[in-house]
């Protein structure tokens, strides 16, 4: 039996991306072990996906190392495509790295592949790396199945905030890229307002490091707003987007935990491209407005921040009319 692990990305929404690869190795050598190391966030993922038989949180350079040794694996896979995580593997000896050869890492690795071009969606990304060992990818879109405690305390957190499901628009104002990213947090105020007048109820979900950006759109908004989330993982903040009717979101790991639950999303994008992030798995609306600079992939915009300035309130209202009426 051969032992393979699998070096997952560093992102929410680039690891929900990354799940049909996880199936695909699965699928392809069902008998033997999969392990997968991630930061913990991503790890709540692919533990609940349950494709890998084990799931270890990555705790710093040294413990990485350590760690890797331990499983003895034969074969590690590399999505992130940085010198560090081909590094990591080197050094912990595994005689097959298995990786893209970007970042100047090329030498660290086995079996070192040449990158994509990038002019796909993400999801297609770790193809041609699966198919340089003659596996067949998956082109199924990301499905997160939803343990029983993840529902119960997306059930907990509406139950507190006396919300209920049946109409519920859901405000992810937050992108851990950076600033760039996000629609302006007084329109998500706005948009709220206008979304109550037509019969939602409405609530932001942030993450552990938001809580400002949520008492700023809750402030913005003629009534507050709740806040949500900042204590949920990233499964149980998909149970919770599972029970909305709709989210409204930037590029972000909230928006493509609700593709991966079903759950309709309106989504801003600037700086980045629909064509390589947009949501996979529910039907969506893309907000952009391309510039002479979109897209940049900045983390800070050095002109006037013009692709989410010029997405309006109304544009959005329309959106969410237009998807879950």
């Amino acid at each position: 039996m051969t032992s393979r692990l699998v070096i997952a990305p560093n992102w929410i929404g680039d690891s929900v991306m990354a799940i049909p690869f996880v199936r695909a190795l699965k699928r392809r050598f069902p008998a033997d072990r999969l392990t997968v190391l991630a930061r913990r966030g991503p790890g709540s993922i692919f533990r609940a996906e349950s494709s890998a038989d084990d799931v270890h949180t990555r705790e710093g350079f040294i413990a990485d190392i350590a760690a890797l040794r331990g499983e003895k694996a034969d074969e590690v896979w590399l999505l992130p495509n940085s010198f560090r995580s081909a590094l990591v593997a080197f050094l912990a000896g595994i005689p097959a790295r298995i990786g893209y050869d970007t970042d100047r890492r090329g030498a660290l690795l086995t079996h070192a592949v040449p990158p994509p071009p990038g002019t796909d969606h993400q999801l297609r990304d770790y193809d041609r790396l699966l198919r340089s060992r003659d596996i067949e990818p998956d082109f199924d879109v990301p499905r997160l199945p939803l343990p029983a405690e993840a529902d119960r305390r997306a059930g907990e957190t509406l139950e507190r905030a006396g919300l209920s499901s049946s109409r519920l628009a859901l405000l992810a104002p937050g992108a851990a890229f950076g600033p760039t990213k996000q629609w302006l947090v007084e329109r998500f105020g706005e948009l709220a307002d206008r979304l109550r007048d037509r019969g939602f109820d409405c609530a932001c979900v942030i993450g552990p490091n938001e809580r400002d950006l949520g008492a700023r759109l809750s402030g913005a908004a003629r009534v507050p707003v709740p806040v949500l989330a900042s204590e949920l993982d990233p499964v149980e903040l998909a149970a919770l987007l599972s029970r909305a009717k709709v989210l409204i979101g930037n590029d972000s790991g909230p928006m493509h935990l609700a593709g991966s639950v079903g759950t309709p999303v309106v989504a801003f994008f600037g700086p980045t491209d629909p064509g390589r992030t947009a949501p996979a798995g529910s039907p969506a609306r893309i907000l952009d407005r391309y510039v002479f600079c979109s897209p940049c992939f900045l983390k800070k915009c050095p002109y006037g921040h013009e692709c989410m300035e010029e997405i309006s309130v109304d544009d959005a209202v329309r959106a969410v009319e237009e998807l879950v009426g």
